[in-house]
């Protein structure tokens, strides 16, 4: 990411605007009024609205990715962190790193057919996250820390639309409880896998 501290700054106010709001939502106007800038400035730094957003969504999700890395320090390989990112979720759903919820999640509703140029990073972020809880559910299976009948594939993307799902579940209720509840039921699958 390119970065001067104006940028920077700039991008940390989009953010939660994108986000909030999404691209079609959120106007040049209110990307202005919150940092202060006259058109000519803000487009001194971005050539455009697209180029805008998709940096503001690489600045939301390296702020998730930073959020997940720091809460998976010190779990272990395999099944510690996987009950570590379950848990590490349940908190993301409680306080979201960037106001408005997940940057991926909220770009995916929108970025599906509407906005291709941004289907791509939403992929390459969904892929990240599958990614690790791929890693993670081969190698409890191969320490012999869950079922070896694990399918891992399957587990993985099971693990991974739980855990979004929860999110968009929390928000479309606008309760919490729900988040919890998903977060819950997965542990009780994970751990009816745990080997003794």
């Amino acid at each position: 990411m390119k970065g001067s501290k104006r940028r920077l700054a700039i991008l940390a106010s989009a953010a939660p605007i994108f986000n909030r709001r999404g691209f079609a939502g959120t106007s040049i106007a209110d990307i202005l009024e919150a940092t202060a800038l006259e058109k000519g400035g803000l487009y001194n730094h971005f050539a455009s609205k697209e180029e805008l957003a998709l940096e503001t969504f690489d600045f939301a999700y390296a702020q998730v990715v930073e959020y997940f890395g720091k809460a998976l320090v010190g779990a272990g390989p395999g099944l510690g962190r996987l009950r570590a990112y379950i848990d590490a979720f349940e908190h993301y759903c409680e306080r979201p790193v960037i106001e408005g919820g997940c940057p991926v999640i909220n770009a995916c509703v929108e970025a599906d057919d509407a906005l291709p140029f941004l289907r791509e990073r939403v992929s390459k972020a969904f892929g990240a996250m599958r990614g690790i809880v791929r890693r993670n559910v081969e190698r409890a299976v191969l320490a012999r820390e869950i079922d070896a009948r694990t399918e891992v594939d399957q587990a993985s993307d099971f693990i991974v639309a739980s855990l979004e799902g929860a999110v968009l579940l929390a928000r479309g209720m606008r309760s919490r409880t729900h988040s919890r509840n998903v977060c819950a039921a997965l542990r009780g699958w994970l751990e009816e896998r745990v080997l003794p």
